[in-house]
C-alpha cells in the first residue's frame, strides 16, 4: 500500500482489531456493485464502504457494470469493468454473476453488494421471495430467474450478511440457508450528514410553507405502493386533526386533503430536521434506513412495527402502529400530535433512542470481522 506496517498497526485500539486488519490487508479486498456512484440503496452503502476503507489506507478494488468516474473517490479505487454493453438491460443482472467469475482473482476477499456469485461476503439488504409475499404477488418468468439468481448467490457465498433479523428469518425459511452462515449486522448512517442542527428549521418550515400550529409528518418516498401511501392517505384525508403528511419523492398519483407533494428533494438532513416526524407504513421494508435517519436527526418517528428498522429502535424514538389494524395508527398519530403540543416531541439523545452503533466505522469492524473469519 505504500505506507509503513507497523505504525498503522499501533495506532489500533486492540490487539483484536490489530490482527483482524492485518489478515485483511494482507488479502487484496474486492467489492462488486451494478454500479458504483453515489445513489441510494445498496448503491450508497457501497459507496459509505469505499470511503471508509480507502480512508484507512485500504486497497480497495471495485467490479462494477458502470462508474462514475467524476467522484474524487474513483481515483483511490481500482476499478474494473464489468462490460455489458452487447447484453440486453433486463437480463444483464442475470450476466453479472458469471462475468464477475472469469475475469475475478481467487486471491481476494470479494464483498457482494449486489447479487454475485463466490462472495466471501454477500451483503443481504433484501429478497425476492420475501418481497413478493409481502406484496402479495405471483411470480412471473423474471421473478423466476431473480429467485433462481438468489439462491445461487446464498449457496455459493461463504457467509452473507443479512441487514436486519427479520432478513435472517427470511432467508432461512424462504431459501433455506443454513442459519450459522448468516450474521445480523444492522447498516450504517452518516452519522455527520444525519445530525440535530435546530438553526434552520424554522428557515426550512417557512420554505415548505409549514406552520407552528399544525403537525407536519414527512414521508419519503419513492415507491408510493410500497411504502404504504394508500393506508396513509386515508388516514390523513378523513381526519379533522391539524396535520399535514408532507410527500417527498415521487409525485403524488392525485390530490389529496392535507397531504403536500414536496417532489424530489436533495436536502433530506433539513427536512427531517424541520418536520415533526417521519412516518412510513410500508408493506415491506427490510430494513429502512429512513427511520435511522429521521432518529438520528432528533425527529421521532411513526413506523409500521413490520418495518425491520423498529428491531433497533427505543420507545422514545416514536410511534408504532400495526398495519392491519388501521386504529392502531390514529391512536399513533394523535399521540405524536399531544406530544407536539406540549413541546417534548424532539428527541434529546438520538443515539440513546437506538440499541445499535450505526456508525460506519463500527460498521465496518463488524464487516473484518466476517472477512476474518472466513
Amino acid at each position: 500500500l505504500g505506507i509503513p506496517a507497523e505504525p498503522l498497526f499501533r495506532s489500533l485500539p486492540s490487539r483484536r482489531a490489530d490482527s483482524t486488519i492485518k489478515a485483511i490487508l494482507m488479502k487484496n479486498t474486492a467489492i462488486s456493485i451494478n454500479v458504483f456512484r453515489s445513489g441510494g440503496g445498496m448503491e450508497s452503502y457501497t459507496f459509505d464502504l469505499v470511503k471508509q476503507m480507502t480512508a484507512q489506507g485500504r486497497a480497495v478494488k471495485v467490479y462494477a457494470a458502470k462508474f462514475d468516474d467524476t467522484l474524487p473517490i474513483y481515483r483511490h479505487i481500482e476499478p474494473v469493468l464489468i462490460n455489458q454493453k452487447k447484453i440486453p438491460k433486463k437480463l444483464r443482472p442475470f450476466f453479472f454473476a458469471r462475468q464477475l467469475d472469469s475475469i475475478r482473482r481467487k486471491d481476494e476477499y470479494l464483498i457482494a453488494c449486489n447479487p454475485a456469485d463466490h462472495a466471501d461476503v454477500y451483503i443481504c439488504g433484501g429478497n425476492h421471495l420475501g418481497y413478493l409475499r409481502a406484496m402479495g404477488q405471483k411470480p412471473n418468468l423474471i421473478d423466476r430467474l431473480t429467485i433462481r439468481r438468489n439462491r445461487s448467490n446464498y449457496a455459493t457465498a461463504k457467509s452473507i450478511m443479512a441487514h436486519s433479523e427479520m432478513m435472517r428469518r427470511e432467508l432461512v425459511e424462504l431459501y433455506q440457508v443454513p442459519s450459522e452462515k448468516i450474521r445480523t449486522v444492522y447498516p450504517p448512517a452518516d452519522t455527520e450528514r444525519f445530525s440535530p442542527r435546530p438553526d434552520g428549521i424554522a428557515a426550512t418550515r417557512r420554505q415548505n410553507g409549514w406552520r407552528d400550529d399544525e403537525t407536519v409528518f414527512l414521508f419519503p418516498s419513492t415507491g408510493h405502493k410500497r411504502k404504504g401511501l394508500d393506508l396513509l392517505a386515508e388516514f390523513f384525508e378523513r381526519t379533522e386533526l391539524p396535520i399535514r403528511l408532507a410527500v417527498a419523492g415521487a409525485p403524488l398519483p392525485r390530490p389529496m386533503k392535507n397531504v403536500q407533494e414536496l417532489g424530489f428533494c436533495n436536502n433530506m438532513p433539513d427536512l427531517y430536521r424541520a418536520a415533526d416526524y417521519t412516518i412510513m407504513a410500508s408493506l415491506y421494508e427490510p430494513f429502512g434506513l429512513v427511520g435511522i435517519e429521521s432518529v438520528l436527526c432528533g425527529t421521532r418517528v411513526v413506523l409500521a412495527d413490520n418495518m425491520a428498522c423498529c428491531e433497533v429502535m427505543k420507545p422514545e424514538a416514536g410511534f408504532f402502529f400495526n398495519r392491519a389494524n388501521p386504529q392502531t395508527l390514529a391512536d399513533a398519530v394523535a399521540r405524536a400530535v399531544a406530544l407536539k403540543a406540549g413541546g417534548a416531541h424532539r428527541i434529546a439523545s438520538p443515539l440513546q433512542a437506538l440499541n445499535y452503533d450505526p456508525t460506519l466505522a463500527h460498521h465496518l469492524a463488524q464487516l473484518d470481522e466476517m472477512l476474518q473469519a472466513v
